[in-house]
């Protein structure tokens, strides 16, 4: 019998058109069921992209610099002070907290240490620790929930060592001038006046020296001369500064800034608020 007869049939039974609609089918059929099974083995992948970054978990210590704060916030930051990441929901201690003395009538700086737990891992030969989904940049902002209060800290190191931040107190005896003084103001500033800042002595006045105050005055012929101020005085006072010194950095610093000769400062010395030039420090 041939193959295909003269009715185009093959083998006298089926037409070879309707052959090649049943093959067509058939092909649809089984592309379809691939599909379908194909899909159920594919998710794997999609569940470890959704399980977030690869990498081990670890604890890293990290100094953010949380700027100026109120006295009401500054007053509760302690160590062992609690928190969460904003956004991420992963929780962190802070292990070492600094604030500095207030500036008359001015916030105080607060710097802390917080033990933070997220993921290490090494990508494109760098070390990237994450906190939630996102890496932890030096310079990059983390916004703290305490619960009470929010704030952002700026990240300035990532430690794998649970150390402090590296500061210490120290007091620095320091010389400071105060020129064109009023005497209504003069009269109110005597040795052993102090200044405090929670409930700590921070600057200490040892000793107090007044003088004329001079102004320039011009003669007749418009020559400039210098003559006593017929009131105003020149105040020099000696002062003890609560300071610190921290680690890696030269010289001292007194409510958070670095401490010179030449550098401004004011105190807010019970009676009195007065402002004056470091001329010499001890």
């Amino acid at each position: 019998m041939a193959l295909i007869d003269e009715d185009g049939n093959i083998f006298g039974v089926v037409n070879v058109v309707d052959a090649l609609v049943i093959l067509m089918v058939l092909a649809v059929v089984v592309a379809g069921a691939a599909l379908v099974l194909g899909s159920g083995d594919e998710p794997a992948a999609d569940d470890e992209s959704e399980s977030g970054p690869d990498g081990e978990s670890e604890t890293r210590y990290v100094t953010l610099d949380l700027g100026d704060q109120p006295d009401y916030v500054a007053e509760r930051l302690d160590n062992g002070t609690t928190a969460t990441v904003a956004g991420t929901g992963e929780q962190v201690t802070l292990s070492d907290v600094y604030v500095t003395a207030p500036p008359p009538n001015g916030p105080q700086e607060a710097l802390v240490r917080a033990e933070v737990d997220g993921l290490a891992s090494t990508e494109n030969d760098r070390d990237v620790f994450r906190v939630g989904s996102e890496p932890l940049h030096l310079g990059e902002s983390l916004r703290l929930d305490l619960g009470w209060y929010t704030t952002n800290g700026t990240v300035t190191a990532v430690d794998a060592d649970d150390d402090t931040l590296g500061i210490e107190p120290t007091t620095t005896t320091a010389t400071v001038s105060l020129s064109n003084v009023d005497p209504s103001v003069a009269d109110h500033l005597s040795e052993n006046m102090t200044e405090t800042a929670h409930g700590e002595t921070v600057v200490t006045v040892t000793a107090v020296e007044r003088d004329p105050a001079t102004v320039v005055a011009e003669t007749e012929d418009g020559e400039l001369y210098e003559t006593e101020h017929p009131q105003n005085e020149d105040v020099t006072l000696t002062v003890e500064l609560e300071t610190t010194e921290r680690t890696g950095e030269a010289g001292v610093y007194f409510r958070g800034d670095r401490l010179t000769a030449g550098s401004s400062i004011a105190f807010d010395l019970e009676s009195t608020t007065v402002s004056g030039t470091v001329t010499e420090l001890e």
